[in-house]
């Protein structure tokens, strides 16, 4: 018996929904993957803890910090502690709370685990330990393809520039727009947060 047309009609309706699926559970299940890795790497001997993360499966938007703080693997999120109070302070206000800002960007970083204490303040992560964290920030930047990012303190900012070849007045709050692992976004380069930050206590950064 031939089947009827509305029967082939409604079998390649079926059959297109469940084509439409496929790219959505591979994105599902690629972002998975990625997070298991992340949160299963231990390359880098001189790295305390375990990694951290604020990523999130959707965003166009990705923010970029340094390395997580002493407290961050503790809360389990970026900036989560007193340098997270003053960068969330800053975005309140232009309007974006905390809340919405963690729900709305991929919160990503040079480095993920806390690289222990320096004489002052935290240790800055070394060429190789950048290195070895770079996979994570680039799945990332090709997986969301991000209008946006916003490098967060000077290390983040090297990412961009030259290391060293730019003064922070020259690029804090301006915007530029370069390709960055085969994605043309626009970037807004802010100072680190932390008290210990000297620009932040100068009439330029504060301003």
């Amino acid at each position: 018996m031939n089947p009827s047309g509305k029967g082939i009609e409604r079998a390649y309706s079926e059959y297109l929904s469940i084509q439409s699926l496929r790219p959505m559970k591979s994105r599902k299940l690629e972002y998975s993957n990625h997070i298991h890795r992340l949160l299963s790497c231990r390359k880098c001997p001189k790295m305390q803890g375990n990694p951290v993360h604020g990523c999130i499966p959707s965003s166009r938007i990705i923010s970029l910090g340094q390395a997580p703080g002493i407290h961050e693997e503790r809360f389990g999120k970026p900036f989560a502690y007193t340098a997270g109070k003053t960068l969330f302070g800053w975005f309140k206000k232009i309007g974006i709370e905390e809340e919405t800002f963690r729900s709305k960007v991929n919160m990503s970083a040079v480095c993920r685990c806390f690289p222990g204490k320096a004489k002052s303040g935290d240790r800055k992560p070394d060429l190789e330990e950048v290195k070895n964290c770079s996979e994570f920030l680039e799945f990332e930047v090709r997986f969301h393809k991000p209008e946006l990012l916003i490098p967060i303190g000077k290390l983040a900012i090297d990412q961009l520039f030259e290391f060293g070849k730019y003064k922070l007045e020259d690029v804090i709050g301006k915007t530029f727009s370069r390709e960055f692992y085969g994605v043309r976004l626009d970037w807004i380069p802010l100072p680190h947060p932390s008290g210990l930050n000297v620009w932040n206590h100068t009439e330029t950064g504060k301003n």
